[in-house]
């Protein structure tokens, strides 16, 4: 059997399991009914060309690609820097989001942050104050006082 024929197989396999977690992702809420559709034509498309690879040689000729696999290089090459840029666009959306959302908690609260410090501090020196003596604290604190 051809080496062809594994890629074609390989394709096939790999559309079909795709298929199968979108379709497992969309019962379980994590996907719309859009999203679920869209990602099915791409897999179904991903099987066809598999299946029938010249289906291809229509935009492959004109653009002057000797093999497919240039085809596929050039064009994996493309979607994953546009993915890389959304990735990275949607990261800096949430963290905007994230640090709008502390400083409105922090101004709306004030008072829990300076609990949780004081609370943290006090935490820190726990086993620090379990080595003094009762007499030591009353002294510190009259000190303090």
């Amino acid at each position: 059997m051809s080496t062809t024929f594994w890629i074609q197989l390989l394709g096939i396999i790999f559309g079909v399991a795709m298929m199968y977690f979108t379709f497992v992702k969309y019962k379980r809420k994590e996907i719309s009914n859009t999203e679920c559709t869209i990602w099915m034509i791409g897999w179904i498309a991903l099987i066809g060309i598999a299946i029938v690879p010249s289906l291809l040689d229509t935009i492959i000729k004109p653009l002057n690609f000797y093999r497919r696999l240039d085809f596929f290089v050039v064009v994996g090459f493309f979607t994953i820097l546009g993915l890389a840029f959304y990735n990275y666009s949607l990261v800096k959306k949430m963290e905007h989001k994230m640090e709008q959302l502390v400083r409105e908690t922090a101004v709306s609260h004030p008072h829990t942050s300076h609990t949780h410090t004081i609370h943290t501090e006090n935490s820190k020196n726990t086993k620090a104050d379990s080595k003094e003596t009762k007499d030591e604290k009353e002294r510190k604190i009259e000190d303090n006082q």
